[in-house]
């Protein structure tokens, strides 16, 4: 009968009538490997996966007790240890660089995940194909005599006097310090505190807490040299002989008593300007134009024409743009019955078509 290595260990298990005259050496090469489970083996990887199988019947640095994972790695690396059926307990060592995970699987079960410069105590199931992988030291009760560095470990439920401890993380919290806990030396700056509201009043609320009030710093800098009741000085001010009379008033304003007193404002009569037919080469009789200090601007003119119509330059042409104009027949006979048409306009003047084939025309032109 042949030999198998169907154990833990892989070592060689000889059958009836097997080795004959070797059992000596198969016994001592057992007894080695043996040993070899309870020592220290090393082995280099790289890549994202690796596998290593422990050898059947021969040395191999898989059956090591501790076993150590060197290489340099550029991301995690899945390493499987074989064969799927090994029960078996291991230290593995992560000791690869780049600061990557090894992930230690059997089969389809769980996996170890173990960081880079870390230790970690595993054992496989050797259940097959679906093997798994346990961090043998997840659920470990130490024991209240436990240490590490000869020290006794602080639990949760214990009293300890922790010396020279930072706690740093931002999700730990300590709810029962009371201010006799606190040095009174302990010159603890504001700064270590939330940030409050920039350039307010600070007031205590219905609980005696601190928070911000509504009062600016500006608000608060106006009680600067205040030296007495505010409310009193107040009162003080308020207090008058004014009878209602104009002649009670310190600084008294002067009374404008005509029009060359008053100063122009947005909206006044800036400008007007009556023209004769003698100013203009057009035919003007009467125009004018009154301007305001919003931009509006109204032009005006009685004109004749010599052929139903002619073109009216305004006596003052519109800084941005004409916008509306009329034309209206000025006549004795058959008053009302005619029509007037502006037809081109521009900001200096428009040209107008009448009923009459010569005479008058009311003209009007609005712009700004």
């Amino acid at each position: 009968m042949a030999s198998t290595f169907d154990n833990n260990l892989r070592l060689r298990e000889m059958g009836t009538g097997d080795e004959s005259g070797t059992w000596g050496a198969r016994t001592n090469e057992n007894l080695e490997l043996i040993g070899e489970a309870f020592g220290f083996g090393t082995e280099a990887v790289s890549g994202t996966s690796h596998t290593t199988t422990i050898a059947n019947g021969a040395t191999d640095p898989g059956r090591a007790m501790y076993l150590k994972y060197t290489g340099s790695l550029s991301s995690a690396c899945t390493i499987t240890l074989a064969p799927d059926t090994i029960s078996k307990l291991w230290f593995i060592e992560n000791a690869t660089s780049g600061s990557q995970n090894i992930i230690i699987k059997q089969g389809s079960g769980s996996t170890v995940t173990i960081p880079a410069s870390s230790t970690k105590l595993v054992y496989s199931d050797g259940a097959g194909s679906g093997a798994a992988m346990v961090d043998a030291l997840d659920k470990i009760d130490l024991g209240t005599n436990a240490k590490l560095n000869d020290s006794g470990i602080a639990s949760a439920n214990s009293t300890t006097t922790l010396i020279n401890k930072s706690i740093d993380s931002d999700n730990n919290t300590i709810t029962n310090i009371v201010d006799a806990d606190i040095k009174a030396t302990a010159a603890i700056a504001f700064s270590k505190m939330a940030d409050l509201t920039a350039s307010r009043a600070l007031v205590s609320d219905s609980n005696g807490d601190l928070v911000v009030s509504a009062v600016t710093s500006t608000e608060l800098g106006y009680l600067d040299g205040v030296s007495s009741a505010i409310q009193t000085q107040l009162n003080a001010k308020g207090t008058s002989s004014f009878s209602g009379s104009y002649t009670d008033l310190s600084n008294k304003p002067t009374i404008p008593t005509n029009n060359n007193q008053l100063s122009n404002g947005a909206g006044y009569l800036t400008s007007s300007t009556q023209v004769s037919n003698s100013s203009y080469s057009n035919n003007t009789t009467n125009g004018g134009y009154i301007r305001l200090t919003s931009g509006l601007q109204i032009c005006w003119c009685t004109k004749y024409h010599s052929y139903y119509g002619t073109t009216w330059t305004f006596p003052r042409a519109f800084n941005s743009a004409f916008t509306a104009g009329s034309v209206a027949d000025l006549r004795n006979t058959n008053p009302g019955d005619g029509t007037g048409c502006i037809y081109s306009a521009s900001t200096s003047g428009f040209s107008y078509t009448s009923s009459v084939p010569s005479g008058y025309s009311y003209l009007i032109a609005v712009g700004y």
